[in-house]
């Protein structure tokens, strides 16, 4: 067996581990976070402070090697992983950049209370739905990881 061969090997379970816990992170924002921030009076603030809050490193870190991974596994892969890999990139790292940070920055820049209203019930349709498509496409995309 040569370097390259155990390198992959030991690669693999951390690229995949990368994207499982991507979507235990949508699903407790679908499942949870966001019905619990829809019923606070603060929930705006709230979703402020957790959008603040969750660029950190560790996060960051995560969320990046994620999407590197689906690109992996949908170049590199075989059959299901690579239908995974191109399911879980294109439903969630391009719906994160292109949908739910767009809406995460507006809320963030929203500044009078009146304005702030309008910005946070617009986000809980827009956002939530597409938290939605990153859970299921992550979920769908981690059946095919096990397949």
């Amino acid at each position: 067996m040569n370097t390259l061969t155990v390198l992959i090997q030991i690669a693999e379970p951390i690229l995949k581990l990368s994207m499982l816990t991507m979507l235990g992170l949508y699903f407790a924002f679908s499942n949870t976070i966001m019905t619990s921030l829809k019923g606070m009076s603060n929930g705006a603030e709230v979703m402020v402070q957790i959008n603040k809050v969750i660029l950190n490193p560790l996060f960051i870190t995560c969320f990046v090697l994620s999407g590197i991974s689906s690109l992996y596994f949908a170049i590199f892969g075989t059959d299901m992983m690579r239908v995974s890999g191109v399911l879980f990139f294109i439903g969630t790292t391009l719906i994160t950049v292109g949908k739910n940070v767009p809406l995460n920055n507006a809320l963030r820049d929203s500044t009078h209370e009146v304005s702030r209203k309008h910005v946070w019930d617009e986000y809980l349709d827009k956002w939530v739905f597409w938290n939605h498509v990153r859970t299921v496409s992550a979920g769908a995309s981690a059946i095919l990881m096990v397949i």
